[in-house]
């Protein structure tokens, strides 16, 4: 996987300023819960064939890594979204490992910067 920025700490700031730690913690426990059964709907769509089965669980995805700032999985799901929509299946499947490799890398660290928020 090349190398792409984890995780953008403005973003959790910002988020953080705009409702407190409690806020932040919320974001990030629905980020965890939201993008595994994603990921699982993209996967079934990739074993299918499902090009927009695909398309719907990157976009989503996308949407929510946007929200705090983790980079690397906007890139990804951006990358493996418009893919989807352009019917290059084949480009898709190196995409989705590196996608699974960034949200295990990702979940520590969202899980420490949550634990931080508690106090």
């Amino acid at each position: 996987m090349a190398e792409r920025q984890v995780l953008d700490n403005t973003v959790l700031e910002r988020m953080r300023k705009l409702g407190g730690d409690k806020f932040l913690g919320e974001l990030i426990d629905l980020f965890l819960e939201h993008v595994p059964n994603r990921l699982d709907e993209a996967l079934a769509g990739e074993q299918a064939g499902d090009l927009e089965a695909i398309e719907r669980a990157a976009h989503s995805i996308k949407s929510s890594a946007g929200n705090l700032g983790a980079m690397a999985i906007l890139e990804l799901t951006g990358q493996i979204e418009q893919l989807a929509a352009d019917h290059q299946a084949d480009a898709i499947p190196p995409l989705m490992r590196d996608l699974e490799a960034a949200f295990a890398q990702l979940r520590p660290r969202l899980e420490d910067v949550k634990r931080g928020a508690q106090g």
